[in-house]
């Protein structure tokens, strides 16, 4: 085998290293991308038991007499900073 070949040879394997380093980035790119979304899901899910808790309370408090009221108001406004919270962790860069 020539010089020229065995040059060539080493570049050519340097080339499928790279490629196969490629190949082994998109791969573990695709599983971030995979738990992302799960973890997305996830988040939305807890997002919509936060929302429905806190309708519960709106309801509970729009029916309220007046003596429940501001207890009522109390429990709302607390659920509601619950779920602005979350929705600012979520949203967050």
């Amino acid at each position: 085998m020539s010089r020229r070949e065995q040059h060539e040879g080493r570049l050519q394997a340097q080339l499928d290293e790279v490629k196969a380093e490629i190949t082994r980035l998109r791969e573990k790119l695709e599983q971030a991308e995979i738990n992302l979304e799960l973890e997305y899901y996830t988040l939305i899910d807890e997002l919509q038991v936060q929302l429905q808790a806190t309708e519960r309370k709106f309801e509970l408090l729009k029916q309220a007499d007046e003596e429940k009221w501001e207890e009522f108001k109390s429990e709302f406004e607390h659920s509601w900073q619950s779920l602005r919270e979350l929705i600012k962790a979520i949203t967050a860069p």
